[in-house]
């Protein structure tokens, strides 16, 4: 596989491609879910910062993208492929998993402080979350999300795969509080489609007061921000049952 150059202005490109992007999201929401996450992260795990070598950078990005494309092959999946699938015997599944587990966890170890190897350990703390591991994810979700401080990019974009977990869990005050953690950081390119996020698991959760105050956040902070239908009428009810 061939090494890909990281562009020296990937970050800025990456906030104007977000930008564009949200609008598009607002209508596709079922089609976003992890393939958001994939497309942020791969094109952070791209790019080198200033702390880093770009040298060292790029080979921890090669060495992450084989180690992603062997996953999804071993899953008999394509390695370019956006969702990852489910395999029909649940035990050939784990076996995968615990597999590639030990070896995302080899890249994070081999690769650490850099973005691809912070990068990895998410991929760790999402398969112990798949192997029903959650006394252990707990601590490195945290330990992710410490190695990317001042790379608020990178840290929305953990935040908010967090709250994926916790969602499918069916932890939906979690799950808001960890996509809020990701709209409360300013320079996330997405974080006011992470506040709706974070409105709409409150909902979920039946935090009715929270949900309608996220919204009315995101209402008075990004006017210009269009919701979908689907959250657009349960803004609405929210107000409506609640008096606003």
């Amino acid at each position: 596989m061939a090494k890909r150059k990281p562009a020296p202005d990937i970050i800025e490109e990456l906030e104007s491609a977000a930008e564009r992007m949200a609008a598009w999201i607002g209508q596709n929401r079922w089609l976003v879910g992890g393939s958001l996450a994939l497309v942020l992260g791969t094109a952070l795990a791209w790019g080198g910062y200033e702390n880093y070598s770009r040298i060292h950078e790029e080979a921890a990005s090669n060495e992450l993208d084989k180690t992603r494309s062997a996953y999804f092959i071993a899953l008999g999946a394509s390695p370019t492929a956006i969702q990852e699938p489910v395999l029909a015997n649940p035990k050939a599944a784990q076996a995968i998993q615990q597999d590639f587990l030990e070896r995302f966890q080899g890249v994070a170890d081999e690769h650490a402080g850099t973005v691809a190897g912070t990068l990895a350990l998410f991929e760790v703390a999402r398969l112990l979350d798949k192997l029903e591991r959650g006394d252990e994810s707990g601590a490195l979700w945290d330990r992710t999300l410490a190695a990317a401080s001042g790379k608020p990019g990178l840290a929305g974009l953990l935040h908010q795969q967090r709250a994926e977990a916790f969602e499918h869990r069916g932890d939906w005050s979690q799950a808001s509080a960890a996509h809020e953690s990701a709209g409360d950081i300013v320079e996330y390119p997405l974080r006011y489609w992470a506040l709706v996020e974070a409105a709409r698991c409150a909902a979920a959760g039946g935090e009715g007061e929270r949900a309608l105050a996220l919204y009315e956040r995101v209402e008075r902070e990004e006017p210009e921000l269009t919701l979908p239908p689907h959250l657009r009428a349960q803004y609405r009810e929210l107000q409506a049952s609640l008096g606003t």
